[in-house]
């Protein structure tokens, strides 16, 4: 006899159908009092689902932000929410995790170098794969009119932010950590293979260049730093009505110091099986499922999180 209904919800161009089904099927043996659906955002509930749903706890688990969802649905909501960067990185601080200062890029904005370093890293305050992540010279922040910019231009019509700089090294270097329900699923690090310029303080010159790794050429590799991951688990853990995080983080080479950078609220980050996932697994011959046994994980924390929440 089922105590709890699970309901995951598949968005078809952020993941496959496969790993929800393989994750009911593991559930089957290892919580027999959980019944496990599968809806897409994609076509039409079944008739009166939601009211034969109602009849016990229910926990609904969207990895992706949904653009609706019945108002028949009941039980307790583990979806995710867009904000902006900035937001982001509000939410963020607030865990006491290291995050780089930002500021919304206004007209009236003024960094002093002496306070805010040197350099500056300059982004549009919304996700674009690291599109438009610019390092400049402080001195040189300003607010511009983004809309008169052109229209392939990453940044065009988009509210920019002012970030310190961190130096990664050489090679700019990120980490991805992919974390479900607080537990991590895989962590990566993406190395630029194009050396950064060299920055002096001391130069007059104007600087612009691109910094985000993923924004050029770089290599993949699955990585086991277990300061990376257990930061990356520490700032989920923090938000737990929050179902999957990709949480990015940078080292600083000078101090060796960990910075949390986002966490990419949309949802997007279900690259197990996501087109953009699977094309990095197949060019870097990486394996996201088996790091830390990706499903089986998956598995246990909907069954504890059912137990807990459902309602």
């Amino acid at each position: 006899m089922y105590a709890y209904n699970l309901i995951l919800y598949h968005m078809p161009n952020r993941l496959g159908i496969s790993d929800f089904l393989t994750i009911r099927n593991i559930m089957v043996g290892r919580a027999p009092d959980i019944e496990v659906h599968i809806l897409s955002d994609s076509a039409a509930v079944p008739a009166n689902f939601w009211q034969m749903a109602a009849a016990r706890p229910t926990l609904i688990f969207s990895p992706s932000y949904l653009v609706r969802i019945d108002a028949a649905a009941r039980g307790t909501r583990l979806i995710s929410i867009a904000v902006r960067k900035l937001e982001e990185i509000e939410i963020i601080a607030g865990t006491g995790a290291a995050v780089p200062e930002a500021r919304l890029i206004t007209p009236e904005l003024r960094l002093d170098e002496r306070e805010w370093g040197p350099f500056t890293v300059i982004k549009p305050n919304r996700g674009l794969r690291g599109r438009g992540v610019r390092v400049m010279r402080t001195r040189d922040v300003r607010w511009t009119d983004t809309s008169i910019l052109p229209m392939d231009d990453p940044r065009h019509g988009l509210e920019l932010l002012a970030q310190r700089y961190v130096d990664t090294g050489p090679f700019p270097t990120c980490y991805r950590v992919f974390t479900v329900l607080g537990r991590p699923i895989y962590c990566m690090s993406s190395t630029a293979l194009e050396k950064s310029p060299e920055l002096d303080v001391n130069d007059m010159d104007t600087l612009d260049f691109a910094v985000a790794a993923n924004s050029m050429r770089r290599k993949l590799e699955l990585v086991n730093d277990s300061e990376v991951v257990e930061l990356a688990s520490s700032v989920h853990a923090k938000f737990p009505h929050l179902p999957v995080m990709g949480i990015d983080i940078i080292r600083e080479k000078k101090t060796g110091r960990l910075f949390v950078l986002e966490y990419n609220s949309g949802g997007g980050v279900w690259h197990l099986s996501s087109s953009h996932g699977l094309k990095h697994q197949h060019e870097f011959r990486l394996d996201y499922y088996g790091q830390f046994d990706a499903l089986g994980t998956i598995a246990d924390a909907l069954i504890k999180a059912t137990r807990k929440l459902a309602a």
